[in-house]
């Protein structure tokens, strides 16, 4: 299994349909997409600055602001799993929604330095995952890249090396280039090698 994590920004990009579509090309069944909260883990931020909201109600509606993108990515294709179980299903791409199992879990980090980078980390770590690609907005990435260098960019969190430090699997990050990266090759493991390496 690899785990995908797809970047809120993504939420208003027009080539998302497209995007799904080409993974369920290349690896149907073996991927877990992990998405973003974007403009509505926004909102979330938002409120919380203005409102007498309390850090712990804010964290789990933050991790609920990522299943909103997760239903819009299955009206977008209808051929998505979305689940909240560690049981992902055969033949397709799974979807998973976090908020059931990290809004009590002790060893993820629930504050504003956690965002879908982390949960999806996590759930690479948890369930021993064969890789996690982060998908990102920039247009391309290097070939090798620093975790430290993206961090003080915010371009990937700050808790995410938690997860990431005994993490055995590959670590692979990627821009906009994914859609020409799935377009030109013809299976899932050859577009892994045209993706960037994360190293910690």
């Amino acid at each position: 299994m690899w785990v995908l994590k797809i970047g809120g920004s993504w939420i208003t990009n027009p080539n998302l349909k497209t995007l799904l579509k080409r993974l369920e090309k290349k690896k149907r069944g073996k991927i877990i997409i992990v998405a973003g909260g974007g403009c509505f883990a926004d909102s979330v931020r938002f409120a919380f600055k203005k409102t007498r909201m309390s850090e712990k109600i804010a964290n789990t509606l933050a991790l609920k602001s990522t299943e909103i993108f997760s239903s819009y990515m299955k009206d977008i294709n209808k051929n998505l799993h979305l689940t909240s179980k560690k049981r992902f299903k055969k033949n397709s791409i799974n979807v998973w929604l976090p908020s059931m199992t990290l809004s009590e879990e002790r060893s993820f980090k629930k504050n504003w330095n956690s965002t879908s980078d982390s949960i999806a980390a996590w759930l690479s770590n948890n369930i021993k995952a064969e890789g996690i690609v982060f998908v990102k907005s920039l247009k391309k990435f290097k070939k090798i890249n620093r975790l430290g260098d993206l961090q003080k960019k915010n371009i990937i969190d700050k808790n995410v090396s938690t997860y990431l430090k005994s993490f055995k699997g590959e670590i692979k990050i990627t821009g906009l280039n994914i859609l020409k990266i799935l377009e030109k090759n013809n299976n899932w493991d050859s577009c892994i090698k045209d993706f960037g390496d994360l190293e910690l």
